[in-house]
């Protein structure tokens, strides 16, 4: 009968593998037990939200404190609960290409063909590891089965360090939390470790000590998590059925049932390491002290990266956890993040998991152990310090939407963004100092806002240059996607005040031509045509450009100021330039409204004529693009 499958699992112990191993959840409830203890350690010595404790308040007793913190931890508009819906679409969309991998059998017909190709058998195997939904445990068991059943060292070898590294799920979260560069980034990555470290394993399989029969420990006994039907090697194989996706498929010959039964299988699977890595993540921006990440993540030190690769081996980091930990560390930094050591955290953590060395030591003879450390290690630091070199910009924050398809921009003086609120993701500080930066805060109704220190790129003189059209075609996509208002494709261009060249004509022909042609509708004034901001003015237009001069009579006021702010705060997206001064640089008139969103600017900067924002080539870019659309239209759905 149907529900014959949804009876509880058998909690003996399978006859072929023994028990299933829990090590890994125990591992995990270690991590967030550490994580909260940093939540218990910052309210006991400082209170609630950072603030020291007054001597004049009234006494709170440290249980509320504590209570309260965890409150808001989970709970706020901000928390993790909030973080968890937005993940949700990419989670369940993830779990259903598991489950159909699965169902239809795709890697287990995929790795039996390992044997068939010799050195080809390393890129197919590293193919197979990128959409094998495995964690690095589950990895360990798969690779001793496919060797037992007569697969070569070299392709399990890729196998094993790619599959940890990516998988369907961990695919689209990367593309939710950072974007469809860093997406691309990760696969190349991924696959370009399974194909380093098999082509070193293939390099040493003649060697003594390395031959298919020599690899495993003596008298060692195979456990763990062989429990499916479909494994490769019939010796390894039972039916003990302690799985739900294996009770309904032995019950039924529907595929439909069978594909949500290991769909649902999936749920805990998957779930357990989302759940982990956004408390983790939230735990790290709000609590970790902000000069522990900026050592290593936040400042570009050439051995930055072998710091982090290093820290990274003894952690429990699964590949879905990392993106979303990463994602926090960004947020906490003043600056842009160091991307090489990003990529390093993101790689090295996941292969080298401790469980899995536990497992490791305990099949394989100590030379393909160390084998494997190796080629995790090295192949982690060559393939950081190679996207260092070759794709990544000092002071650019990668997958960034404003930089897509931005090889180059115009630069010159620019005045310093300086971030001050955690909802502020600083875009680009070449040298230190910050010249573009955005503030989302959907959660309360307001629309994103973007500022940028350097006018003159947006004259029509400069917009022209490079792709730095390009950038200002992406603004108006950005603000568009991040305003909740109904008139959020009009533009309303504002130029407010006098400054040095400040009586450039703004974007240009081709410019609004490129504005035009994505939809927007762009309007142009300035003092003469609007003597004051109103409140039905701002009404008729879903993003408000404004460039703010330092005149006191034709620079922005308090009143126009609060104005602006309303209209955000109903939805309403904004663009913050300030004009050059020819005297002291204070942006009065761009800090009325700035100062609201936690940025200020403050002091100015030389770019140069042109500021490098990447290196990638055409084909990155293009695959990134492609992402990018795709991100796009599931956020709309």
């Amino acid at each position: 009968m149907l529900v014959n499958p949804f009876r509880a699992k058998p909690r003996e112990a399978c006859e072929v593998h023994g028990h299933q191993a829990e090590s890994g959840n125990r591992m995990l409830i270690v991590m967030v037990l550490i994580s909260l203890s940093l939540v218990v350690w910052h309210v006991w010595g400082t209170g609630t939200g950072g603030h020291l404790v007054s001597s004049d308040a009234a006494p709170v007793s440290f249980p509320v404190l504590l209570g309260s913190e965890l409150w808001d931890l989970f709970f706020s508009d901000h928390g993790v609960m909030a973080e968890l819906r937005d993940v949700l679409p990419y989670f369940i969309v993830g779990i259903l290409i598991a489950g159909y991998l699965r169902t239809f059998k795709v890697a287990v017909k995929l790795q039996a063909s390992l044997r068939k190709y010799g050195a080809l058998s390393v890129f197919l195997a590293s193919f197979v590891g990128i959409i094998t939904p495995l964690c690095a445990c589950g990895t360990v068991t798969t690779a001793i089965s496919l060797l037992v059943a007569g697969i070569p060292l070299a392709p399990v070898m890729a196998l094993m360090v790619t599959s940890p590294l990516l998988s369907p799920s961990t695919y689209l979260l990367t593309l939710n939390d950072l974007g469809p560069e860093w997406t691309v980034v990760r696969t190349i990555s991924a696959f370009s470790m399974g194909i380093f470290a098999g082509l070193v394993t293939l390099a040493l399989s003649k060697r003594p000590g390395f031959r298919k029969n020599e690899i495993f420990v003596e008298g060692g006994i195979v456990r763990g998590d062989f429990h499916d039907e479909d494994y490769p090697d019939e010796r390894l194989r039972c039916n003990c059925r302690r799985k739900f996706g294996n009770r309904v498929a032995v019950r039924t010959g529907n595929k439909f049932l069978i594909f949500l039964a290991k769909s649902a299988e999936m749920v805990w699977v998957v779930g357990k390491y989302v759940i982990v890595g956004v408390v983790i993540g939230a735990v790290v921006e709000r609590y970790l002290p902000k000069e522990w990440i900026y050592r290593f993540f936040g400042r570009t030190d050439p051995l930055n990266i072998v710091w982090v690769t290093l820290a990274s081996v003894p952690m429990f980091l699964h590949q879905i956890s990392a993106s979303s930990i990463v994602y926090h560390i960004k947020g906490a930094l003043g600056g842009t993040m160091d991307a090489g050591a990003a990529l390093a955290f993101m790689i090295g953590g996941p292969v080298t998991a401790v469980p899995t060395m536990v497992l490791f030591w305990t099949f394989f003879k100590k030379r393909v152990f160390f084998l494997y450390m190796f080629a995790c290690l090295s192949g982690t630091l060559l393939i950081a310090y190679a996207f260092r070199l070759l794709v990544f910009v000092p002071g650019v924050d990668v997958g960034n939407p404003l930089l897509r398809g931005v090889a180059s921009l115009s630069g010159g003086t620019s005045a310093v963004v300086l971030k001050h609120d955690p909802n502020v993701r600083m875009v680009m500080d070449p040298a230190g100092k910050g010249t573009v930066a955005t503030y989302t805060n959907a959660v309360d109704g307001r629309g994103g806002v973007v500022f940028d220190g350097t006018y003159g790129r947006f004259t029509a003189a400069m917009a022209d240059r490079y792709d730095t059209g390009a950038y200002i075609g992406n603004i108006a996509d950005w603000l568009e996607e991040n305003s909740l208002s109904a008139a959020s494709t009009r533009i309303l261009v504002c130029r407010l005040g006098d400054g040095a060249g400040g009586a450039a004509v703004l974007l240009g022909e081709k410019v609004l031509a490129e504005l035009a042609a994505r939809g927007f509708t762009v309007k142009t004034v300035d003092r003469r045509e609007v003597p004051r901001l109103t409140g039905g003015l701002l009404a008729e237009w879903g993003q408000v450009w404004l460039f703010c001069g330092d005149d006191g009579a034709a620079g922005l006021s308090d009143a126009e100021a609060k104005l602006l702010a309303d209209h955000n705060a109903r939805g309403g997206a904004a663009l913050v330039v300030p004009l050059p001064s020819a005297g002291a640089a204070d942006f009065r008139g761009a800090n009325l409204f700035a100062s609201r969103y936690g940025v200020t600017f403050s002091g100015v900067a030389d770019t140069g004529g042109e500021v490098r924002v990447s290196t990638a080539s055409s084909v990155f870019n293009r695959a990134s693009a492609w992402l990018g659309s795709v991100l796009k239209l599931v956020r709309k759905a």
